[in-house]
């Protein structure tokens, strides 16, 4: 007779988020066990990758004069690269460098901020993931231009979810969960003990399977006008609806959540169509 296997539930605060682990198992103990070290993981990581953590990898390259070659170790260098690559296949349109101009455009409470010409041209020089030189073999970040300040708030996320998952899947063999970051990114692997895969929602009642993919959204009920379209250094309407993205990845999922708020839907359907592995879905609100 096989072991019964059932959904165990686990929350942890980190990255300013609650995260929660819905994971399928025959065991409580065990699944407890395998959570801790998730948690005891992403805790670590957050050392590394936040830049509100004076000594973190990022800190440092934010830290940096321009031309100063900052060593970083893996997480950053993850983060980094893959933002500057999805920099490049949205032409623009995610940028993880816009530090810089959230500070002059918005308030710490959220809200709009109207900036001087001034303000805007010294905010802008010193933003741009052109000025980025990665090199991937060396674990180096050098930054082009001085008073970078990379914000891996619309990517960071999502890489703890894959971190997550690959956690637990190579070290405790274990397949079906569904991972969730303050209910804005999800990852789900395998299914539910009855489903086609993981039932979750895109801001609308109506539910869809998500498996072995991860599914983003970004909106303003949180932190208010808080994205900056990269390509012409303003916030984005505040009246926009909400665009969801669905990829392989948490990561990936989470910048181009972010991605697809600046763009047009033209250029998100050509996007979809260049990437099939990628979907978006709008939500009115």
């Amino acid at each position: 007779m096989s072991e019964l296997r059932q959904i165990y539930e686990f929350a942890h605060v980190a990255m300013a988020t609650r995260f929660e682990l819905h994971v399928v198992h025959h065991d409580r103990g065990e699944a407890a066990q395998a959570a801790r070290a998730v948690w005891e993981d992403m805790d670590g990581l957050e050392q590394e990758i936040s830049r509100y953590v004076p000594h973190s990898d990022l800190s440092r390259i934010n830290g940096s004069e321009a031309g100063r070659v900052v060593l970083v170790r893996e997480a950053a260098m993850d983060v980094v690269s893959f933002g500057k690559a999805v920099w490049e296949q949205t032409g623009g349109a995610f940028d993880l460098t816009m530090g810089p101009l959230a500070e002059v455009l918005v308030w710490p409470n959220g809200f709009p901020r109207e900036a001087s010409a001034a303000e805007l041209a010294a905010a802008r020089a010193r933003c741009g993931s052109e000025h980025l030189a990665v090199d991937e073999e060396a674990f180096t970040v050098t930054p082009g231009v001085g008073g970078m300040l990379l914000d891996p708030g619309a990517i960071g996320k999502g890489y703890a979810l894959d971190q997550a998952a690959h956690l637990l899947k190579e070290d405790w063999g274990m397949e079906d969960f569904l991972l969730n970051a303050g209910t804005s990114t999800l990852l789900g692997s395998g299914r539910m003990p009855e489903g086609e895969g993981w039932s979750v929602r895109a801001g609308s009642p109506e539910p869809f399977w998500l498996r072995d993919e991860a599914l983003s959204g970004t909106g303003f009920e949180v932190k208010g006008a808080h994205v900056i379209d990269p390509r012409s250094a303003r916030l984005v309407d505040i009246s926009r609806v909400i665009r969801w993205a669905v990829a392989p990845s948490g990561t990936l999922a989470d910048a181009l959540s972010t991605a697809f708020m600046v763009m047009s839907r033209k250029e998100i359907g050509q996007f979809c169509k260049d990437y099939p592995s990628i979907r978006a879905i709008f939500h009115e609100g």
